[in-house]
C-alpha cells in the first residue's frame, strides 16, 4: 500500500477513509522501510490499522431514569405515541410564578393601584415561547393548566421522575394553535412564530373561578406597593402544564414573552382617560432577574410496556439492555426519555492486552456510528453524542477531580482522561439520504486504556448518549443507529523484529 497517499488520507479526510472502510473488517500493515526512511540506530517500525473483526462491538438499547430536567433551556409539554420503540411518552412541566422587582411600564403594575377606578377582569391568558415540535399532528394541541398545591422548593433536587401535587384547575382542555405566525405586508410570507396562547379566561364566555378569586380577592385589593414573591406563592404556588391530547409534544424555550396576562378595565377619570390595562406574572426569565428566575422543571413518563415493544424489559429496570438483534438491528439514543445505547467493546481490552507485550504506539482512534436513514419522522437527529465510561450496573462512572465528584468520559483529543469539561463530541455527518453516521476521535483515550491509566477501575462498557450530562439542553431529539455496524477503528504503530 502507498504510504504517502495513506498518510494524506489520515490527515485531510475522513471521508475517504470511511468509504473505503466503513462496512468492511480487518487490518493492514504499512512497512514505512519501503520508503527508505531507517536511519542508522533505529529499528524499522510497521503501521497497522484494526477494526478488530473478530471481536466486534456489542450494542443494546439501555433506559435511564431520573436525569436532570429542571431550569434547562427548555421544558417541555405533550403526549405521543413512538412509532418505532412502540412507547407512549407523556411530559409535564412544573413552573413557578414571578413578577418584575421594579416595575417599568404600565402593564406590571397591580390592579390595587387603580381601586378608586373600580378594576374589572376581562380576560386571562397565557402565553409560552416555543421553538421544538415533536410528533406528527403539527397543527394544534390541547393543554391543561393546574395550579400546585404547593410551591417548587428552592433547596430541592427535580429530575425527569419528579413530581409535585397538584392543586386547583386553573383551566382544562384549552385548544391551541400551533401554527401562528406574523405574515409580511403581502401576506405570503411567513416571519415571526408567535408563542403558544392558552386563553386562561374569556370575557363572557369562559370563566376561570380561580383567576376570578385571585383577581377580585389578591391582585385587586392587595395594599402593598409591590406582592413580594412569598404573597405570590401563598395565593398561587405555580402552574402545571398538562397534555390533553395526544399526538404532539413541545419544547417550549426560555423566552421573555411567557406569561401570563390579565386583561382589565378602569372607570377613566378626567386626568386618566385610558381605560385597558394590563398585569403580567412570569414564569420564564423576563431578561431582568438573573440568578433569581423563576424556578421550573419537567417531568417525563416513558412508557416502554405496550403491545409489542421490544423494550418492555427496560421499564424499571437500569440494568436491563435490548440487544440490536431484538430490536430490528437498531439502537436509540434520546434525549429526555433517557433512551441510549451501550456498547461492550472487547477489541480494546485485545489492544491493552497486546500493549504490555508488543509496546504499541497509538497513532489515530475513530469511533464510527452510522445512523438508520429516514428515521427522522417524529424526532430530529441530535446533532452530536457523547461516550461515557459504565459500570457493570450500567450507572456511569465517577473519579473525584479534586473533591467534586466527576463523571467519567471520553474527552477531546490532546486532554488526559481526567480533565473535566471537554467532552468529545461524535458529531453527525450528513452526506446523503442515506448515509449518515456520527464520528469522532478517541485516541487519547484509547492510549490511556492501552496502558493502564484511566482515571479507575476498567469500565464495563460505554454509554452513548446525546445528553451532555452536566450541560443545560434539554429536547426530545433521537439518533436511531445501525448497531451491527459501529466500529472502532485504530491505527497504531509497533516496532519490527528485527
Amino acid at each position: 500500500m502507498n504510504w504517502p497517499t495513506r498518510l494524506f488520507s489520515l490527515r485531510t479526510s475522513t471521508a475517504l477513509l470511511l468509504t473505503s472502510a466503513l462496512f468492511s473488517l480487518g487490518s493492514c500493515e504499512e512497512d514505512v522501510t519501503d520508503l527508505g526512511v531507517n536511519l542508522p540506530g533505529t529499528t524499522p517500525i510497521s503501521t497497522t490499522y484494526e477494526d478488530f473483526a473478530a471481536t466486534p462491538i456489542q450494542a443494546s438499547t439501555v433506559l435511564q431514569t431520573g436525569l436532570p430536567t429542571a431550569l434547562k433551556d427548555h421544558y417541555i409539554v405533550g403526549r405521543l405515541q413512538d412509532g418505532n420503540t412502540r412507547g407512549q411518552l407523556e411530559a409535564k412541566a412544573f413552573l413557578q410564578l414571578t413578577q418584575l422587582a421594579s416595575p417599568t411600564s404600565l402593564g406590571d403594575l397591580l390592579p390595587s393601584k387603580y381601586a378608586a377606578q373600580n378594576p374589572r377582569l376581562d380576560s386571562v391568558v397565557l402565553f409560552a415561547g416555543f421553538d421544538q415540535v415533536y410528533g406528527s399532528a403539527r397543527d394544534n394541541i390541547s393543554i391543561s393548566v393546574y395550579n400546585l398545591a404547593q410551591p417548587l422548593d428552592e433547596r430541592a433536587s427535580y429530575n425527569s421522575a419528579s413530581t409535585v401535587p397538584l392543586g386547583q384547575p386553573v383551566r382544562t382542555a384549552i385548544p391551541a394553535l400551533i401554527n401562528r405566525v406574523i405574515r409580511n405586508k403581502a401576506g405570503n410570507q411567513d416571519s415571526i412564530l408567535l408563542p403558544l396562547r392558552l386563553p386562561l379566561k374569556k370575557t363572557g364566555t369562559e370563566s376561570s373561578p380561580f383567576v376570578d378569586d385571585f383577581f377580585n380577592n389578591f391582585l385587586k385589593t392587595t395594599t402593598s406597593e409591590r406582592i413580594t414573591d412569598q404573597q405570590l406563592e401563598s395565593k398561587w404556588p405555580g402552574i402545571a402544564l398538562l397534555p390533553a391530547s395526544s399526538g404532539t409534544a413541545i419544547g417550549f424555550n426560555r423566552s421573555p414573552a411567557s406569561k401570563i396576562v390579565f386583561y382589565y378595565r378602569v372607570t377613566p377619570t378626567a386626568t386618566d382617560t385610558m381605560t385597558r390595562r394590563t398585569y403580567n406574572l412570569y414564569f420564564n426569565d423576563p431578561g431582568t432577574l438573573g440568578n433569581a428566575s423563576p424556578r421550573y422543571f419537567t417531568n417525563i413518563n416513558y412508557d416502554l410496556t405496550g403491545a409489542g415493544s421490544p423494550f418492555g424489559v427496560l421499564q424499571g429496570n437500569s440494568t436491563a439492555e435490548v440487544p440490536f438483534i431484538n430490536s430490528g438491528g437498531t439502537t436509540y439514543a434520546q434525549e429526555g426519555t433517557g433512551l441510549a445505547t451501550k456498547l461492550v467493546i472487547p477489541g480494546l481490552e485485545t489492544l491493552r492486552i497486546r500493549q504490555q507485550t508488543e509496546n504499541l504506539i497509538i497513532n489515530r482512534a475513530e469511533l464510527i456510528i452510522p445512523a438508520r436513514p429516514y428515521s427522522t419522522g417524529q424526532f430530529s437527529a441530535p446533532a452530536q453524542l457523547y461516550l461515557y465510561e459504565l459500570g457493570s450496573d450500567n450507572s456511569v462512572l465517577t473519579y473525584l477531580n479534586g473533591v467534586t465528584p466527576t463523571e467519567r468520559a471520553v474527552q477531546q483529543d490532546g486532554y488526559s482522561v481526567t480533565t473535566a469539561g471537554k467532552e468529545e463530541p461524535f458529531v453527525l455527518r450528513d452526506t446523503s439520504a442515506t448515509s449518515k453516521y456520527y464520528t469522532g476521535l478517541m485516541t487519547s483515550y484509547v492510549q490511556a486504556y492501552a496502558k493502564n491509566q484511566l482515571a479507575g477501575p476498567l469500565p464495563a462498557a460505554f454509554l452513548l448518549s446525546p445528553t451532555l450530562r452536566r450541560g443545560g439542553t434539554l429536547s426530545l431529539n433521537r439518533a436511531a443507529l445501525d448497531a451491527s455496524n459501529i466500529r472502532l477503528r485504530v491505527y497504531y504503530s509497533k516496532p519490527a523484529a528485527r
